[in-house]
């Protein structure tokens, strides 16, 4: 992760107001001497009434309705849904700055990068010419009338055609003054045959980020040859990972950031718009690959609820069931969905319309209730050897699932089903559970404490608890530091906040931009980056906080008793009289010092 300087940081706070990047977002009005907006985080810029404060001098933000606070950096990044570093460079961009760990080699990528987004911007809006005012594009009309995708959808997913033959790419973009080097690299023209282009005679749909950058194609066959493969997405590019990017996102990004925004997930282009056209703007589609965790790992940005809806064939039952066991490691709240009279999407909008895809789609099941009648199909419970094959078919997603209330209503649910007591049920999950799953899940568990929207404090110990609170009040570390010594942290993540406070401290770093790139960690950044957000961790956490010490302290020195104790038992026929009594003094001073922690924090609960 690059390191940007104080001075870039402070460059960049300069030059660039949060008034302005709020008031493009949603309108600014100024009132009792201060500026406010409709909150842009939980109001959507809907509110009636504006909660949402802010002040150019100090460059900060809170909202009384959310509790969101932050500074220009935070803000880009979560209404952007971006990182830090990301931020930095989008902010840097905006006011003309350039960043100082950029060299050769990364300026070289950029310009890459740009001519690369230059260039996709100008073909998406050739292609959307050749589909909407071109003759050659009637084809492409009239297949798009057949399947029943509206002007509208059109429009919003901005679809196109790339006109047959194979030379009117090339020699398109080359009047444009687009290199062969940078044409070779744009994943529009075949590796080997160059300058052979991929697409040709296809419906186009151009592939967004989440800023709505078009970064690749995926187009749609319309020659009808056998030998034409139906669909072809761009080969993996410096702006575009297939495992990382979904078709759609974009376009259900407002949805997915409603309140109660459900990401919707299926299998084809078609799909996904016949579900927008139906009303569900929430729907998107992997490209060309099974759903990979860098997809839910996006899709956590914004949301941790999402709807399964892959096709209704077999290949389709293997891709849910994949998907879910996936999701259900990452804490996303699934629900699934099946078609019952056509394979996907798109048929039935075509066959049924907009009230029939919608009556389709209605009915959902559980993870958990989807395996048990996929089991029940499957295995006669009624015989011993199907109710053992029905539980082990069941084990992987009881170990999947974090929340022990949920396994132990799951265990009485089979229990019931198959006639026998939850212990069997509980014995023979334990039999099927490996070590090595074991081991994950508990992995799993506690990376997902911190992890986007789903920080859990109550996962985390004691000991980072205390310096995350310290992270946010850097001030206090100078005094606190001389209460609590490094040695006395026992948990590892704890000890890397407490020595990036150190370096922080003789750096004199202020902001909390560059404190948090000071951690090369992702995942103890986000962390920390979390917690600046979270009220428990802000008013009054100082109070918290001499809490979480003493009990830290309190631990250190039981250690050292427990040491000393074993000292005196060791040497108490060895040692001189005198090394003895000095020994039991010390004990004593620490029984002294032990009983006032213990009696000081006895008194702090009694008064909870």
């Amino acid at each position: 992760m690059p390191r940007y300087s104080e001075k870039v940081i402070e460059e960049i706070k300069e030059k660039i107001r949060l008034s302005s990047l709020i008031s493009e977002r949603t309108e600014v009005i100024r009132k009792g001497g201060r500026l406010w907006a409709k909150c842009p985080f939980h109001g959507g810029g809907n509110e009636r009434t504006p909660s949402f404060t802010f002040d150019d001098e100090s460059g900060r933000y809170h909202c009384f309705g959310c509790g969101e606070s932050g500074n220009i950096f935070s803000f880009v990044e979560k209404t952007e849904h971006i990182t830090f570093p990301e931020a930095v460079r989008f902010l840097a961009s905006k006011a003309g700055i350039a960043l100082e760990e950029e060299n050769a080699e990364s300026r070289r990528k950029r310009d890459e990068k740009e001519s690369l987004k230059d260039l996709y911007k100008r073909l998406t809006k050739t292609f959307r010419y050749f589909l909407t005012d071109d003759k050659m594009g009637e084809k492409a009309r009239i297949y798009l009338s057949k399947r029943g995708v509206s002007e509208e959808m059109s429009e919003r997913f901005l679809l196109g055609y790339a006109p047959s033959g194979r030379d009117f790419l090339y020699s398109f973009l080359k009047k444009k003054g687009y290199s062969d080097e940078l044409l070779k690299k744009s994943g529009l023209f075949s590796q080997n045959h160059f300058p052979y282009p991929l697409f040709q005679d296809r419906i186009m749909f151009p592939i967004r980020n989440i800023r709505g950058e078009v970064v690749a194609f995926s187009g749609r066959d319309l020659s009808g040859r056998d030998d034409t493969p139906k669909y072809i997405n761009s080969p993996e590019t410096i702006l575009y990972s297939k495992k990382a990017t979904l078709f759609g996102m974009y376009e259900s990004l407002d949805g997915l950031k409603k309140k109660d925004g459900e990401a919707i997930m299926i299998e084809g282009n078609f799909d996904v718009i016949a579900m927008h056209q139906a009303g569900y703007d929430t729907a998107m589609a992997p490209l060309g690959t099974s759903f990979t965790e860098e997809q839910a790992n996006l899709i956590l940005r914004y949301t941790n609820k999402i709807s399964l809806l892959f096709d209704s064939d077999e290949a389709g039952e293997k891709s849910t069931g994949k998907a879910m066991m996936m999701l259900i490691g990452k804490n996303f709240d699934v629900s699934i969905h099946h078609l019952l009279s056509y394979k996907d999407a798109s048929e039935t909008l075509e066959k049924l319309g907009k009230e029939g895809l919608e009556k389709e789609f209605s009915d959902s099941k559980s993870p958990y209730m989807y395996l048990v009648e996929k089991g029940l199909k499957r295995y006669d419970i009624k015989m011993p050897r199907g109710k053992s094959d029905f539980l082990k078919s069941l084990i992987p997603f009881l170990s999947a699932t974090t929340s022990s209330v949920e396994r132990d209503g799951y265990i009485q649910d089979i229990a019931l089903r198959l006639g026998v007591s939850e212990e069997d049920v509980r014995n023979d999950i334990r039999k099927g559970s490996t070590p090595e799953r074991s081991e994950r899940r508990k992995e799993e568990d506690y990376e997902n404490a911190g992890s986007g929207n789903r920080f859990n404090s109550a996962k985390i110990s004691m000991d980072l608890y205390g310096m995350l609170i310290l992270a946010g009040h850097r001030n206090l570390f100078p005094s606190y530091r001389r209460k609590l010594r490094f040695s006395d942290l026992k948990d590892d993540d704890a000890k890397v906040i407490y020595t990036v406070l150190e370096n922080a401290m003789r750096e004199e770093v202020e902001s909390d931009e560059v404190f948090l790139s000071l951690i090369d960690d992702d995942r103890l950044r986000n962390y920390v980056s979390t917690s600046f957000l979270l009220d428990e961790f802000k008013d009054g956490a100082v109070n918290v906080l001499d809490e979480i010490v003493d009990r830290i302290t309190l631990r250190s020195l039981e250690g050292s008793r427990k040491l000393l104790n074993s000292q005196i038992l060791l040497l108490s026929d060895s040692t001189s009289e005198n090394e003895l009594r000095e020994l039991v003094e010390k004990k004593k001073e620490l029984d002294t010092q032990i009983n006032v922690f213990r009696n000081r924090l006895f008194r702090n609960e009694e008064n909870i």
